[in-house]
């Protein structure tokens, strides 16, 4: 999807995958179920441009009882073709149209730790995101540079189905994300 010879990108990324284990940390034991806990597969490659910056959400988990999750991303590349914006719920994939990240800004700055909004073309993605904990990286070697903000928050708006069924989402675990990189 790039418009320079010789560049392209493959990736795949898989929503809504249950998950089950325990994470040790300070002496306590944290454990996942597969009824409540789930995972997200990203995995790309490719011969990607040298300078790139692009933005990603995906959560999962269970709406009334009812597992749920999406992906959603833009500018990597010219998605005008085609984008990797969907819901799935309950096993089944729902194709969005584009969707737009809100990240605040003050003054120049984008302030990530700020609402977020969320807004797809076709009216069938609406959230507001109020972020967690940013999980910021970067680094600046000259001609390599990598900024990062992997934000994680909660969600809250409405979503709708290929057959026109709105759901409403109040306060789901996720998270949004802003790259910008050189390398």
């Amino acid at each position: 999807p790039f418009n320079k010879a010789g560049h392209f990108y493959y990736n795949q990324k898989i929503n809504c995958i249950r998950a089950q284990g325990y994470v040790a940390a300070g002496g306590k034991a944290f454990s996942f179920s597969p009824d409540t806990a789930f995972a997200v597969l990203d995995w790309g490659r490719g011969v990607w441009t040298y300078e790139n910056t692009w933005y990603w959400s995906s959560a999962s988990g269970v709406l009334d009882g009812v597992p749920f999750g999406w992906n959603l991303g833009y500018g990597f590349g010219d998605t005008s073709a085609a984008t990797e914006n969907m819901l799935f719920y309950n096993g089944k994939a729902h194709k969005l149209s584009r969707v737009s990240f809100g990240i605040p800004r003050r003054g120049r700055q984008y302030d990530y730790m700020a609402p977020w909004t969320f807004s797809s073309d076709d009216g069938r993605f609406e959230m507001s995101f109020v972020p967690i904990l940013d999980r910021a990286s970067r680094s600046n070697l000259l001609i390599l540079k990598s900024d990062q903000h992997q934000v994680f928050g909660r969600f809250t708006g409405s979503a709708v189905l290929d057959d026109g069924t709105r759901l409403t989402v109040k306060d789901f675990h996720g998270f949004a994300e802003r790259v910008e990189n050189r390398w």
